[in-house]
């Protein structure tokens, strides 16, 4: 009921109940007048998240280690071994019968080496929220015939649970503008308002269109004079509404709030092309995609002498383009997630759309000589056309040597998500682009050498996942990669500042060189990030073409081009320390690094004895990968004779003596098959021991060394022990 109408009816009713009164003195059981409802409670709903272990693929709480979420993925890969309740540890894109976010840039020939351009701000359409607008004085009931005007000279009258000082109106369930028949009559696509806001706010605006009438939501960041602009949802059909009826706003988690429209207008913009919207100059054609939430599909260097390599992105389906996504709560009293891949997923929105092909809303686009912004609303990756409560914005700027890209992310859920893995962005290539080379030290900027693998697995598949990571070291802010094609040396690269891991990976690796084939490359840079509604999420990068020296000298002369300092508000580090992989040493917790993917044994480091500890869970061939691949200058198998490791076996386990094998990977292998390994005798007595192993003598050790799998006891129980202290190449 409206506010109004009951001070009339009260008015009334006293009238009428005194002059009974008068008339029938001494009468009594009169009734009391009815009373005006009560304002509705306000409701908060506390959407945390479950608690649970500190383990990869549980839920935890926000408050705990960061768990890693899965990445999108291509939909020709085999399923990924399912986790109950969880997404799995990192971003892992795994492919299913529909659409999946995944991104492939396709090679091109080697660019002319061209003058480096200082990076230019890329314009943005919608500014960060400026501190909360406040009322000017004490709220107070509106009459209903009180008409109110914009600066720009529209009326309108207000209904719902509000009170207001000026046009400054407080409003918990509902605000409704009625405006004047007529306003803003004639034919456009978008609206524009200029509003003050305490609180962010969700507007539902409804007009009139040829045929009927219509209505579109949007979302409203806090602030005090901010711009908005929206387009009409039938905007890539051209659609057009012809008269403005009403706008209702509502505050997000029916809070109070305040609100302020100053202005709003109505335009009529360019309806680009909804597949394929270019912006190019002299070096680069750039594809954006509108029907997709303005992912980039399409990046051509025009100087590439590769026959046949022209768009270097993958852009198979509504997962495979350079695009945001990111990763929130696993459930709460207001969300419940999906499913992908047999896995609980997260809540995921992705600027491309769904796993089954559901494209995201286009919010708003405007395009300038040199660049274009989009504004989109995402939908969630596992569920059904389920559009989420976001906002993505990009800003695509060319120049001669690069591509510059700024994003920007708010959550409007209003819900308590937990720490994840973010890509930053999904980025995806042609699969001719089969190298991958990065940096891999400390000291960056230097012309240090660098890393490359040209064999790397699906990304997806845990049995490679953890060959698929690589950290960023302490002290490193040389954080750009590339995939550039070993045949041509020509390729795309991405630098991103202030990450800690680049996850990469090769999907059904064929050679193609088409930007719709189901084979992909893969690289996202991450950071373990906690999304916060309402607070926006902003960062940018640079994507360059060319040789990987070419590339590596962009990055280089514009290193200093942006630092990304907001991706650590809501952040814990990833990073690792300088690691000496030829002498590993475990007697502190910090050169644990090069461990992982223990089968069958709990691996932690004891600081009694200052050593690892791997304890036996399970006595069916226990055993710990020792990972060689990150060291930031390769390890090569004929440089080193021996290998030697230290260790204890206490006197309470459970056999008389014990022997280990070691499975050596070196060469093209990166992963164990039983063929190249070697025994070693254990000594069990409680005191420390140093094994050495002559690798000379093995045929098979040669070129790279890749991993050693420590299968630490042939013959053991569950419970038994054994500490190490080193494992030293010589």
């Amino acid at each position: 009921m409206r506010r109004f109408s009951k001070i009339v009816f009260r008015i009334v009713f006293a009238t009428v109940l005194g002059v009974c009164l008068s008339v029938l003195s001494g009468i009594s059981g009169c009734k009391k007048g009815v009373q005006d409802n009560p304002v509705p409670t306000e409701i908060v709903p506390a959407a945390t998240d479950p608690a649970g272990e500190e383990t990869p693929g549980s839920v935890e709480d926000p408050t705990n280690e960061p768990t890693e979420e899965p990445t999108l993925v291509p939909t020709e890969e085999p399923s990924a071994t399912p986790a109950p309740e969880e997404p799995t540890d990192t971003p892992a894109p795994t492919p299913t019968p529909t659409p999946e976010p995944t991104e492939t840039p396709t090679p091109s020939p080697t660019p002319t080496p061209s003058p480096t351009e200082a990076p230019t701000e890329a314009p943005t359409a919608t500014p960060t929220a400026p501190p909360t607008a406040t009322p000017t004085a004490e709220p107070t009931e509106i009459p209903q015939e009180t008409t109110f005007t914009t600066a720009n000279g529209l009326k309108y009258t207000v209904s719902g649970e509000i009170s207001a000082s000026g046009s400054t109106f407080t409003l918990k369930n509902g605000l409704v503008l009625d405006f004047e028949a007529g306003s803003l009559a004639g034919s456009y696509n978008r609206f524009a308002l200029k509003y003050s806001a305490t609180k962010p706010l969700k507007i539902t605006v409804k007009y009139k269109k040829s045929g009927g009438e219509a209505e579109d939501s949007f979302f409203l960041e806090a602030g005090t004079d901010l711009d908005f602009g929206g387009l009409v949802s039938s905007y890539l059909q051209n659609g057009r509404f012809t008269e403005l009826k009403s706008v209702t706003v509502d505050s997000i988690k029916k809070s109070q709030a305040q609100f302020t429209l100053k202005e709003i207008t109505g335009s009529l913009v360019p309806v680009y092309n909804e597949k394929l919207y270019y912006v190019e100059n002299n070096r680069f054609k750039v594809g954006v995609q509108l029907s997709w939430g303005g992912g980039l599909n399409y990046i051509e260097d025009k100087t590439c002498t590769v026959s046949g390599l022209t768009n270097l992105v993958n852009r198979h389906d509504t997962g495979r383009l350079i695009q945001q996504s990111y990763y929130g709560t696993v459930g709460n009293s207001e969300y419940t997630p999906g499913s992908f891949n047999g896995s609980t997923w997260a809540y995921n929105p992705v600027q491309g759309g769904d796993q089954y092909g559901n494209a995201s809303r286009l919010i708003d686009v405007n395009v300038t000589a040199n660049s274009v912004y989009i504004k989109a609303q995402p939908q969630d990756w596992s569920l059904n056309g389920q559009i989420t409560p976001s906002y993505m914005e990009n800003t695509y700027t060319l120049t001669d040597t690069y591509i510059r890209v700024d994003n920007r992310f708010v959550d409007f859920s209003g819900w308590e998500h937990r720490y994840a893995h973010q890509e930053l962005p999904a980025f995806y290539t042609v699969s001719y682009l089969d190298k991958f080379t990065w940096y891999n030290g400390s000291d960056g900027w230097t012309g240090a050498p660098l890393t490359s693998r040209d064999n790397l697995n699906f990304w997806g598949d845990p049995n490679y996942a953890d060959d698929c990571r690589f950290y960023v070291k302490n002290g490193n802010t040389e954080t750009w990669c590339s995939w550039t094609s070993s045949k041509d040396d020509f390729g795309i690269g991405l630098f991103v500042p202030n990450v800690d891991m680049l996850y990469a990976g090769r999907f059904s690796y064929n050679g193609s060189k088409s930007a719709t084939d189901g084979a992909t490359n893969y690289v996202a840079p991450l950071v373990t990030y906690k999304m916060t509604s309402f607070d926006p999420i902003d960062y940018s990068y640079l994507i360059t073409t060319g040789s990987v020296s070419e590339i590596r000298g962009v990055f280089t002369a514009n290193k200093d081009f942006a630092t990304n300092e907001s991706l650590h508000k809501h952040y814990q580090s990833m990073r690792v320390t300088e690691i000496d992989f030829a002498n590993l040493d475990f007697s502190s917790q910090d050169g644990m690094q090069p461990l992982e993917r223990p089968y069958n044994t709990d691996v932690s480091y004891n600081s009694s004895q200052k050593a690892a500890r791997f304890k036996v869970t399970n006595a069916s061939d226990p055993q710990v990968y020792v990972n060689y691949q990150n060291a930031s200058t390769p390890l090569y198998a004929e440089n080193y004779k021996t290998f030697e490791f230290t260790y204890k076996i206490p006197e309470n386990a459970s056999l008389d003596s014990y022997a280990c094998d070691l499975f050596l990977c070196t060469g093209g292998k990166t992963a164990p098959d039983g063929s190249e390994r070697t025994r070693v005798s254990l000594i069990k007595d409680g005191q420390w021991h140093t094994a050495s192993v002559d690798l000379s003598s093995l045929s098979f050790w040669s070129g790279k060394i890749n991993a050693i799998r420590f299968d630490y006891f042939d013959q053991c129980s569950a419970g038994d022990i054994i500490y190490v202290k080193s494992f030293v190449l010589k």
